[in-house]
Order: structure tokens, then sequence, then C-alpha cells
């Protein structure tokens, strides 16, 4: 699993797919786990096995079997969650078929065992930037009703998350993210989160912009300079966006998804240079 949650490539919030492609082509180390207990280590060193060898469902079976095993379950609550909203990923909507299960179950698991999560460990910044995730996730399979009600959550627990850890560039992505597609929202959206709430969120192309370059700060990667980009374009600086997605071109493959950020970028770069 990439340092950068493969589930930073969710967003959109409003009409989304959590991964921007399949999983694959890791540029990484294998994961050590030296931040938690011995007890903890043979727990997610297992798990990694079992997923390899088998399925999510295998593997948060296995986790749900043996959350209590140690003096931490809150780490294994969100590692349940983050499998929950990636096999949910892997289910295809309407038009992209494959649904052997049901993408909303899925996703309402994960963000279920991220309030868990939430519950077991109040002051881990890890925990409220999944559970922001969580929310993003069953965002996208809801209604008018269900983005208007849940919207606010994703920003709510991403700041959250940064609070308790000003260094994780994870949860400043997500509230540019959150700015961007709040920005994008349509006018009936709006007005039907009004009607039922007396408000709207608010987001900005100005925010998104500022949540974005506060990511990069932390670590330059290229899913932040791609929608770092993005948010220029979309607020019409269109020669800052193209110095965006040039500079992108030059970062090295180092997490999940990167090369489909640079091929993404040099297609804008083709269209709008």
């Amino acid at each position: 699993m990439s340092r950068f949650s493969p589930l930073l490539i969710i967003l959109p919030f409003f009409s989304f797919s959590l991964l921007a492609q399949d999983s694959t082509d890791v540029y990484e180390e294998p994961i050590l786990y030296h931040e938690y207990s011995e007890c903890l280590r043979e727990i997610f060193n297992a798990a990694d096995s079992i997923k390899a060898e088998s399925s999510e469902a295998t593997e948060i079976h296995y986790l749900k079997e043996n959350r209590l095993n140690c003096e931490q379950s809150s780490p294994v609550s969100r590692r349940i969650s983050l499998r929950y909203l990636e096999w949910g990923d892997t289910v295809y909507d309407d038009k992209g078929v494959k649904e052997d299960v049901d993408k909303k179950e899925l996703f309402k698991e994960g963000l279920m065992w991220g309030r868990i999560a939430v519950e077991e460990d109040t002051l881990n910044h890890l925990n409220y930037e999944n559970l922001s995730m969580g929310f993003a996730a069953v965002i996208s399979v809801s209604g008018l009703k269900g983005k208007a009600n849940m919207a606010d959550s994703v920003r709510i627990f991403a700041e959250k998350a940064i609070m308790l850890d000003p260094r994780n560039d994870r949860a400043y992505h997500i509230l540019g993210r959150w700015h961007y597609e709040v920005s994008k929202l349509s006018w009936f959206t709006r007005m039907l989160s009004r009607v039922i709430f007396g408000e709207s969120p608010k987001g900005s192309f100005e925010r998104a912009i500022n949540y974005f370059e506060q990511a990069i700060k932390l670590d330059n990667i290229a899913v932040h300079r791609y929608w770092l980009g993005m948010a220029y374009l979309e607020s019409g600086n269109k020669e800052e966006a193209l110095e965006q997605f040039t500079i992108l071109q030059t970062l090295p493959l180092v997490q999940h998804n990167d090369q489909y950020f640079k091929d993404e970028a040099k297609k804008l770069i083709d269209k709008h240079g």
C-alpha cells in the first residue's frame, strides 16, 4: 500500500471513482510497519499476505477476527475501513459493468468502520483523514439529498486531521479537492442544500489552490501537482495550470498512478498549450 493512500485518488466527491486507475505498478519498498507494536506488525504482515494470495474479503475477515488481539484496535479498524473503500472502488458502476457486489454497501461499511476507528482513538489524525475519505466515497454513490447532507463532513474531518497533524499532506489534498468539487457544484445541488439545511457548502478555487500548494510543500508528488494544475485551469489561469502540468512531467514515479497523472497532464498540455 502506498504511503499516499490509494484512496487519495478518490474524489471527485460528487461523481467519482475512488481510484483513477487500478492499484498496480507500485514504485515503493515493502511496508515494514515500524510505527506499530510487534503485535500489530504481525497482524498487518499476515493481512498483506492474505490479500496478495486471496482477496479483500478474505483479508477483511482476518482483520475482523484479530482486531482485538492487540492493545490498540484503532489501526486495524482503520485498515478494515480502507479495504472496504478500495473494494468498493473495484465494483464498477452503471456504465462500467462488473457489478458482483453492491458498491454502495461496501462504501457504507467503509464509512462505518471509519467511525469505529475514530471512536477507538480520537487523537489519531489518520483516523479523521480516513473518515473524511469514507464520507467522500458514500457521497459519490448517493442521491442529491445525500450529497447535500454529507458534503460538509468531508471538509470537517479533513480539517480535524490537519489540526491534529499539520504535516498531513493527504488531508490538505482532500481539502483542496473539496473546495475544487464544491466550486463546481451545480446550481440545483446548491439550491437543494439551501432548501434542506438553510445553507449550501461554500468552496472556492482560490482556497483549493492554497490547499494543494500546502500539500506540495509537504510532499511534491504527481497527484498534488495535477490537481493544483486543474484548480488553476478551472479558475481561468491557463498559463499557471500549464506550468504545473509541465513540472509534473519532471517528477519521478514514486506513487500509485503517477504515470496516469503524467499522461492526463500531457493531454491537457497538448490541448491548451
